[in-house]
This record gives C-alpha cells, sequence and structure tokens, in this order.
C-alpha cells in the first residue's frame, strides 16, 4: 500500500518536476510522474501520480483547438478582413455551472463530499474559482477560463487527510501556464524537456521506460521527431553516434552530410540533407497547404548525455524558410 511522502522526506537537492503537454505547464513535487496523456489539444485528461497517495488531475477545453487545415480555414481571416465582419466575440464559459457539474457525479457515488467553493475572482489573464473538497479523501483545486486563448483548465491536487494537499496545489498553480509562451510550447514529462513551435500538432507518441517519442507536424508539412533512449551505457554500447544515427534515424534523406559536432556541451552528430526527386517534390507540395516551399529541408541531431546516461536524437523536415528551426529547438532541450 502506498504511503503519504512529505516534502520532508525528500532530498532538498532533488528537482521538482517539470510538466509541460499541449501548451500547459506547470510545476510538481519531485518524483512525481505522467500517468495517463491525451493526443488531442482541443480537450484532454492529465494525471500524474505522486511516490505517495497524491495525485493531480488536469482537464482543459479549448474551444480554438482542432480547426481543420484546408484552404477555406486559412483565408477566413482574409475574407473577414475583406469583408470587415470581425470574429464573432467568444462568450465566457459559466465556470460555476462546470464545477458543479464536476462535483454532483461524486455525491451520486455514494462517497460523502462536503465541497467549498470561492467566489468568482477576475485579472487581467484570467476569470477563476478556487474549489475544495474532502471527505473519501480531500482535494483543492481551480478551475479557470484564460482571456488571451479562451481555454478553460480544470485542475486539482488530490490525496487522503494527511497528505500535504494545500502545500501541493500552491506549488502547482504558482507558476501554471496554459498556453505556449513566446510561440513554443514546453513538451516536459518524465525526465524529458523540450519544445514545439506553438503551431506544430502532436501526431503520434511512445511513451515507455527506456524509449520516449514525440512527433510533431507543422501547417506546411514540416516534421519535428524528438526521441531520448535511455541507459546509454547500455544501448549504444557497440554503435558510435554515427553508427546510432544512420540506424535510428529513420527520416534521414539518402544522401546526408554528417559531420561531428556539440550539443550543450555534449559530443554529437549533425546531420544535413534534401529530399530529391519527383516523388519527394510532390510529396512536399501536398502536405505544404498554402505554402509553396515544401518541407524538403532535413536537419538533424544525435548526442549522449554522460551525465543522465541517456541519448537523444532531434530530427527535422522544414522548408527553406526556417534554416534555423533545429538550432532554436537544440537551445529549448534539457538533458540534465
Amino acid at each position: 500500500m502506498k504511503r503519504s511522502v512529505s516534502a520532508r522526506e525528500r532530498s532538498d537537492d532533488a528537482p521538482n518536476t517539470l510538466v509541460g503537454w499541449q501548451g500547459l505547464r506547470f510545476v510538481l513535487p519531485p518524483e512525481w510522474n505522467v500517468t495517463a496523456v491525451p493526443m488531442s489539444a482541443g480537450s484532454g485528461y492529465l494525471k500524474i501520480d505522486s511516490p505517495g497517495t497524491m495525485f493531480a488531475q488536469i482537464r482543459w477545453l479549448d474551444p480554438g483547438a482542432g480547426r481543420p487545415n484546408t484552404l477555406l480555414g486559412m483565408l477566413m481571416p482574409w475574407i473577414r478582413s475583406a469583408l470587415r465582419r470581425p470574429e464573432a466575440p467568444r462568450k465566457n464559459m459559466d465556470l460555476q455551472a462546470q464545477l458543479e457539474r464536476f462535483l454532483k457525479p461524486k455525491g451520486r457515488a455514494g462517497k460523502r463530499l462536503e465541497h467549498k467553493v470561492r467566489p468568482e475572482e477576475t485579472d487581467a489573464d484570467r476569470r477563476s474559482v478556487r474549489f475544495s473538497w474532502s471527505g473519501k479523501g480531500q482535494a483543492q483545486g481551480k478551475i479557470w477560463e484564460c482571456r488571451s486563448c479562451g481555454r478553460v483548465v480544470m485542475a486539482q491536487v488530490v490525496g487522503e487527510s494527511r497528505d500535504p494537499v494545500a502545500d501541493t496545489a500552491a506549488l502547482m498553480f504558482a507558476n501554471f501556464c496554459d498556453h505556449g509562451v513566446d510561440g513554443w510550447n514546453t513538451w516536459a514529462l518524465y525526465d524529458l524537456v523540450a519544445a514545439a513551435p506553438e503551431e506544430y500538432r502532436l501526431v503520434s507518441q511512445k511513451l515507455m521506460s527506456g524509449y520516449l517519442k514525440l512527433s510533431f507536424r507543422g501547417a506546411s508539412g514540416e516534421h519535428l521527431v524528438i526521441e531520448r533512449w535511455g541507459l546509454a551505457n547500455v544501448t549504444r554500447k557497440k554503435f558510435t553516434l554515427s553508427e546510432w544515427f544512420a540506424t535510428q534515424c529513420t527520416l534521414a534523406p539518402a544522401r546526408c552530410a554528417v559531420e561531428e559536432g556539440s550539443v550543450m556541451g555534449h559530443a554529437a552528430v549533425l546531420a544535413a540533407g534534401k529530399q530529391t526527386g519527383p516523388l519527394a517534390m510532390l510529396k512536399g507540395l501536398r502536405d505544404a497547404i498554402g505554402s509553396w516551399r515544401p518541407a524538403n529541408r532535413y536537419d538533424a541531431a544525435v548526442w549522449e548525455c554522460e551525465e543522465s546516461n541517456k541519448t537523444y536524437a532531434v530530427q527535422i523536415t522544414r522548408s527553406s524558410k526556417s534554416e534555423s528551426l533545429l538550432q532554436q529547438v537544440l537551445a529549448r532541450c534539457e538533458c540534465h
């Protein structure tokens, strides 16, 4: 049976856990791990478990996400501008009603539930309502609507009566971001910390104990893949970095220039190339909806972090106008 773990029982040197997913970014105590993640950016559910009996839950709804990437969709802002028709104003979400719907099922389940809902608070960025409940366990949470992105987020920390739920919730809400910063979304789970351009959408993921992979697509056909392998001293024991690149980096074109380099002070292999031939050109133009610059340029970096004993790879297919994209992604990666 799990037991409660207080902050005093953890090492003062242990770093807090950074969690980043679909534009959300927040911090929890050390050794918390993500256990449920969604693919969709429009709405989703995220769960993070502690090593003890507490856990955090985040649900969100993004009315502006998931719009189809079609020519009409991209032309609509221009059409509205030409016709001088602004977008319809966004209606405020009834936060109290949303919260009541969330709390009622707990009562129906036969659990004795006492809850407190505070009056709505408003500031320059958000409309929010704080709440708490107790019965079989306890929770501290908040529901809010972001004025700038329109996202509605409900988050809570749940634990047993002896757990430091209030302190953990205060830590989580202290610097909770509900959308990207400076055009970038942070993607952080387990011990991977990276970032992708805000307009890139997650198209696939592999989250395994020794291997993590996040794959993104841009609106014009760009492809970004971030990978991390554990136990580098075992998995890469018989391979040089160049050999690892050749066997693991499957986006690389047939002809690719590979050279030694450095990433965050670590020895690395850097690669660059270009997809050629009529089929590659047609595929690039097909994927690049609304753009005449196909994503046929390839850049990659592979390195091993001795401090964390892990191997990392970042691969990008891009258009000619995104020459510095690899450097921008690498500058936002953290490997130790």
